[in-house]
């Protein structure tokens, strides 16, 4: 069995090494393909010819969605940086290092790492992302010589959870008031997290997934051969987790020269450090509180701008002082380059797929109204993950892809009288499912790790083909 799973491992990253192209070229191919698929499919507006057609799909739908993203770009720059940096500090690095030394085999810690980062993914996709890369990381600190792109791969797999879990946007954006559908007279009530993300069906999901089938998968695709291992020099990160200043204390010295200036005393201030940092928490405090107050539970409180904003002040507070944060910041800067330049040609991709001139059906939309024309009787759930999975490669963005087939998914399940959470959690595994095989997400996680896409994308394949198994089936047959 093991030799047969690490087979198919194999011959899967050959041809994804030989095939798949680097993550900006694959934007660039998938921005051409959508294009041609709407030029083809989208009717044009009243009086347009073929020209006109392709001009206005060029104007409106590409550039008109190019810099839709700049905002969530932002959000996705600070969250790694701002983890990075905290990744740095030593209470941090502390507890990495001790989750990495529980494996006492190579084998049993590629096992581990897709299990951390699916954990971290539960609570916020965000923190996944960022926690996985760095786990990793620190494995391959820990146990030398251990095979750094299976590790990595396993970092990125864990990911695969998330729209499962608390911070999943469909299930959130079903239990908002006056959401999209409400507002269009597709929906007449809100439905609550209790239906969606703590159902049967999705909680056993995500353990399945997530904690029995990702480390059994790992565990068996990884490498015996020692000739087939690709392990990392510690070194070339080593210096990016020692805490800048800090490296063998808890916060960074605050002794500076006799006849510093004013401005170099603040910069290494030990107590203006900690005074700010401890603001900041207590604002994130004091946000919770406000939540659950007004009667929203911390877990459906989260988002990128709460998480970004704890990280950066639980940073500076382990830091300690304002110099040691800076430069921590200036080192994470590094990692952000894939960000910033290719969410731009995933918002315009974005754009082109939502693009319908009036009297228009967008191209997403004929997608979804398609798989759902098809799907037998009993199959919708299925084939809203389906649909979800396929249409996530051009919008590879949960409560972007929502936006565009929530309402031909919900009209499809009031016209066959399925259960309108189970389509909406299909829809919600299935946009996580394919990211398995679309770079956009990984691109923080290989810029932390140093890889490329094509590095770790074969073994990303096999979890592909073993989730969409178990989604497609248990979404059909679990109770909610």
């Amino acid at each position: 069995m093991t030799n047969a799973i690490r087979q198919a491992a194999e011959r899967s990253s050959k041809l994804v090494e030989q095939y798949l192209p680097d993550a900006f070229l694959f934007a660039i191919i998938l921005t051409g393909v959508a294009f041609v698929l709407a030029l083809v499919s989208v009717a044009p507006g009243e009086g347009t010819g073929v020209v006109g057609h392709a001009g206005n799909l060029l104007l409106d739908g590409w550039y008109g969605g190019f810099w839709n993203l700049l905002s969530f770009g932002m959000q996705m720059t600070l969250i790694l940086m701002t983890g990075y940096a905290l990744a740095q500090t030593k209470p941090v690095d502390w507890l990495l290092t001790r989750l990495a030394r529980v494996p006492n085999t190579e084998r049993g810690a590629a096992a581990m790492v897709p299990v951390v980062a699916a954990a971290a993914s539960f609570v916020h996709w965000g923190l996944g992302l960022v926690v996985g890369a760095l786990f990793a990381r620190k494995i391959a600190t820990e146990m030398r010589g251990i095979d750094f792109p299976i590790v990595v791969a396993g970092a990125y797999s864990g990911f695969v959870v998330w729209h499962g879990g608390l911070a999943g946007s469909i299930p959130l954006l079903l239990n908002t008031e006056d959401n999209f559908l409400i507002e269009a007279g597709i929906l007449d009530t809100t439905f609550g997290t209790g239906g969606t993300i703590f159902t049967v069906a999705n909680l056993a999901l995500v353990v399945a997934v997530g904690f029995l089938f990702l480390p059994a998968l790992f565990a068996l695709m990884y490498p015996t051969d020692e000739t087939k291992k690709t392990p990392i020099d510690p070194a070339e990160f080593e210096a990016a987790t020692d805490g800048g200043e800090q490296t063998t204390s808890g916060w960074a010295s605050t002794a500076v020269p006799e006849d510093a200036s004013l401005a170099t005393r603040i910069e290494h201030s030990l107590g203006i450090g900690v005074a700010i940092g401890l603001v900041g928490l207590l604002a994130v405090a004091l946000y919770f509180f406000e939540g659950v107050q007004n009667g929203t539970m911390p877990w459906n409180n989260l988002n990128l701008n709460i998480v970004n904003f704890g990280f950066l002040f639980l940073g500076l507070l382990f830091h300690g002082t304002p110099k040691a944060y800076i430069e921590a910041i200036v080192e994470a800067v590094e990692n952000v380059w894939g960000i910033i330049l290719q969410f731009p040609f995933y918002a315009g991709i974005m754009g082109i797929m939502a693009y319908a001139p009036e009297g228009s059906v967008s191209l997403a939309t004929q997608i979804a109204q398609g798989m759902v024309a098809v799907a037998p009787d009993g199959t919708l759930p299925a084939f809203a993950f389906f649909t979800a999975g396929l249409v996530n490669f051009f919008v590879p963005s949960g409560g972007g892809e929502w936006a565009v087939i929530g309402e031909t998914l919900v009209t499809a399940a009031k016209a066959s009288g399925e259960s309108i959470p189970r389509v909406a959690v299909a829809a919600s595994w299935g946009d996580a499912w394919t990211n398995m095989i679309q770079p956009f997400w990984a691109i923080p996680l290989l810029s932390i790790s140093g890889l490329s896409v094509r590095d770790i994308m074969g073994y990303c394949v096999m979890v592909l083909l073993g989730a969409g198994v178990l989604v497609a089936v248990g979404i059909s047959v679990l109770p909610m």
